[in-house]
C-alpha cells in the first residue's frame, strides 16, 4: 500500500471579519492518504487515512495540496478580540428616525398570562 502524509503550515491573509482589515492567519493542515487504483475495493484500508484514486492521469500535487489547505482555512477569519479594531459605531446600532416602533405581536399573550380571570 503506497501512502502520502502531508503536514503543511502556512500563513494566509484574509479580511476580518469583524473590522475588514487583513489579518494573518496560521494555518495547519495534516493529512494521510492511502493511494489507491481508480475503482479498488477500500474497505480493507486502516481507519484514519483519506482515500486518494489514481487513474491514468498523474497525480497533481499541486492541486492536492490547495485542495487541503483551503479545507483548513477558519470559516470566519478574524483577528484575537484584543487585537480587533472594531468600526467607530459597530458596537451600539443606531436607531433610524425613520424606523417604525412595531408592537410585540406576543403581548396579548402576556397579558392573558398575568389576568387571573381568564
Amino acid at each position: 500500500m503506497v501512502v502520502i502524509h502531508s503536514e503543511l503550515d502556512v500563513e494566509v491573509k484574509m479580511v476580518c471579519q469583524r473590522c475588514l482589515e487583513l489579518v494573518t492567519l496560521p494555518i495547519h493542515s495534516e493529512c494521510t492518504y492511502a493511494v489507491v487504483k481508480e475503482g479498488a475495493n477500500t474497505q480493507s484500508l486502516p481507519k484514519g487515512y483519506d482515500v486518494l484514486e489514481l487513474g491514468e492521469d498523474p497525480l497533481d500535487l499541486q492541486a492536492l495540496v490547495e485542495e487541503e489547505l483551503l479545507l483548513a482555512l477558519p470559516i470566519v477569519p478574524a483577528h484575537h478580540p484584543e487585537e480587533c479594531q472594531q468600526p467607530a459605531g459597530a458596537d451600539e446600532p443606531e436607531s433610524s428616525k425613520d424606523e417604525v416602533s412595531r408592537s410585540n405581536p406576543f403581548s396579548v399573550l402576556a397579558q392573558l398570562k398575568r389576568d387571573p380571570n381568564v
